[in-house]
């Protein structure tokens, strides 16, 4: 991966707006036919483009290490890679980066000689602060950066190739601002408009149904009065936790553990440090003299070189975060400093480097007692996992030779559950829940996806983490739907039809409303009238604000009217109608807003190259289907959790 260094030595990994775009639409990728488990040299292969697994090891924990440092230290580079899914994170972005090299590999484009020089020349890291370039300097980086200069060529080219061919995709003309314009007059117009609302629930003088309209009602409905779909199934849970108590742990098993989960216990001592790298050894004596007269480090430094005050701000780093990016002895100075101290003159690759503590956070270690209960408790975890997995070849044996999930329990000394006749949102037939966590809730997802005579498997929990558990479920009985006897629903039928009556005196009064507005009536006197109630409208805009009341569909209205002109439509709680008049309408003016139209206009040409990414990450997924290596995957990163 191309390291885009900083001035002084320090590094960074570029990360163009393009692959940003580009990894969102790899976050669940085609899996070509051929799973590499054969060849543990790559991870993923794309057309002829391969991923090596040296490589996306070192990316991946490069960039834990970094985030360790982000986050103070607080987490090791393991859970952080878990935690994060950094891992498969990186290795989208590695895919998606491949997937564009072999398409440009396909269409013939290579980068020319100047262009790799260029991009060579214009590293900041490789650079004198007079702005010419170092090949010492670029030596001492790439070593820094654990890089060889091969390596950094191979990506330089592969940087440059695939601008090529987005800057070739998105060249297309820029948006006419007369379309912005358009736009903004239509998007920024603003109306007021007269309404009144007529409530069904507020309506009395409903006459009760008669047997025979109750009646008719239930024979037309029949669908709404049917009983749920209900099934019957057994099944078998287990969890980590049924095999805990199966798991022996021995001292020297929590003190080995202890011993290699040390990054995660021990916080290292970290610095605030400001930095700057000067061209000559007087430069640097002139600074911590300015600096020892009372003078600001970050801004004297600013002043005395070409970097900027963040650019001098480096952060917390440790010590090894220092010797990795300054030498060894240029970390043996730093953290010999007291808080607020500044460095002698130390010489580095790219000039003589000053250093100022700007804060000193302590170190700090967890003994083993002190985390012993809880490292115990994760180790038995992580044993009772594998005892868990080891177990399923069992219960998969069981299953083929008498898929009767009471047999396999009895055979297995296993504990199995029946649910008797609940429906799809797992009530039973009085209404009461069945369900009572999340491990039942699955099962019954996966009860209500089965068929009758299904044979049963050994599934997870959870599809994104297997550790969670395991279940093995059979479906006994399905009763169809039947349609419940008119005597258990006639309350219910009565019901509906007095809310559907109300809902119908609403609509005339709000019909009536509408014709006396037309007719030049005011709202306030029509609602005080039909019993409805007025209220205006004022600065309606298209989108609702974060305090509108309006509904949407009430909104959508107003902006469907002409001026003056009047209509009604449901509410949108349903319960009654709103009646609208248009009062004013007022377009936006471009010529007032030009800032807005401008940036409407950068939106719009954003949009549709987005658009048109996304289109081409689409094709390139049809295209080159990658071949993923899931084993070597998990056995870097994930060996101990699946």
């Amino acid at each position: 991966m191309l390291f885009n260094m900083r001035k002084g030595s320090m590094t960074k990994v570029i990360a163009t707006p393009l692959m940003a775009i580009l990894i969102v639409a790899f976050a669940i990728w085609g899996i070509g036919p051929g799973i590499l488990t054969g060849d543990n040299s790559k991870v993923a292969t794309v057309g002829e483009q391969e991923i090596t697994t040296q490589k996306f090891a070192n990316t991946v924990q490069s960039r834990a290490q970094q985030l360790q440092v982000q986050f103070g230290g607080q987490m090791g580079t393991a859970e952080l890679i878990k935690a994060l899914n950094l891992d498969y994170q990186i290795l989208q972005q590695m895919v998606t980066e491949a997937a564009v090299m072999e398409h440009a590999r396909n269409l013939g484009l290579r980068p020319t000689d100047k262009q790799i020089a260029d991009e060579l020349t214009s590293i900041e890291a490789f650079r004198t602060p007079d702005g010419r370039f170092s090949q010492a300097m670029m030596d001492t980086a790439l070593q820094r950066a654990g890089m060889t200069q091969k390596d950094l060529l191979t990506d330089l080219r592969g940087l440059v190739t695939r601008q090529q061919l987005v800057d070739a995709m998105t060249s297309a003309s820029p948006v006419p601002l007369e379309m912005a314009r358009e736009l903004y007059v239509w998007r920024a117009e603003r109306r007021a408009a007269s309404m009144i609302t007529f409530k069904a629930s507020d309506i009395a003088d409903v006459p009760a149904p008669t047997d025979e309209a109750m009646q008719s009602y239930y024979e037309a409905n029949k669908n709404s009065f049917m009983t749920p779909e209900r099934r019957t199934y057994r099944y078998i849970l287990l969890t980590p936790a049924r095999f805990e108590k199966d798991v022996e742990l021995t001292d020297a098993d929590i003190e080995l553990a202890y011993e290699d989960r040390a990054s995660d216990y021990i916080q290292p001592e970290l610095r605030g440090i400001q930095e700057v790298t000067l061209p000559t050894k007087e430069a640097a004596d002139a600074l911590i003299a300015a600096v020892q007269g009372g003078e600001d480090f970050v801004k004297a430094a600013a002043a005395a070189s070409k970097f900027t005050e963040e650019e001098i701000d480096l952060g917390d780093l440790t010590k090894e975060d220092i010797a990795r990016d300054y030498g060894d002895a240029a970390a043996d100075a730093v953290f010999a400093l007291a808080d607020g101290a500044v460095s002698e003159a130390i010489e580095g690759g790219a000039g003589w480097n000053v250093f100022r503590v700007a804060s000193i956070t302590t170190g700090k270690t967890k003994t083993l007692e002190s985390v012993r209960d809880e490292l115990v408790a994760t180790l038995k975890r992580e044993h009772a996992i594998d005892k868990m997995f080891d177990f399923v070849p069992e219960i998969e044996d069981a299953i083929a030779a008498d898929g009767s999930i009471a047999s396999v329990a009895q055979k297995l000394n296993l504990d199995a559950a029946t649910v008797t006749l609940v429906d799809r949102d797992g009530l039973n037939a009085n209404g009461s829940p069945a369900i009572s966590s999340a491990e039942e809730a699955r099962i019954h997802q996966a009860a209500f996806a089965a068929e009758m005579g299904q044979e049963p498997e050994v599934t997870d929990l959870d599809p994104q983490d297997n550790t969670k558990g395991l279940f093995v479920m059979a479906l006994d009985e399905v009763k169809e739907p039947e349609l419940k006897p008119f005597e258990e629903v006639a309350s219910s039928v009565r019901e509906r039809l007095i809310v559907d009556a109300k809902q119908e005196a609403a609509g005339a009064l709000a019909e009536a409303a509408v014709e006396r507005l037309k007719a030049g009536e005011s709202p306030e006197a029509i609602a005080a009238d039909l019993g409805g109630t007025s209220l205006d409208a004022r600065n309606v805009t298209r989108t609702a604000a974060e305090q509108s009341s309006l509904s949407d569909s009430i909104r959508a209205l107003i902006f469907d009217l002409k001026k003056d002109e009047v209509a009604t439509d449901r509410s949108a709680d349903n319960d009654g109608y709103v009646v609208v008049r248009v009062n004013e309408i007022v377009a936006g003016d471009p010529d007032k807003s030009t800032t807005e139209v401008a940036n409407l206009q950068d939106g719009i040409a954003r949009g549709l190259m987005d658009e048109l990414l996304a289109q081409y990450q689409h094709w390139l997924l049809e295209q080159y289907k990658p071949e993923i290596n899931n084993a070597v995957v998990t056995q870097l990163f994930r060996k101990d959790a699946e």
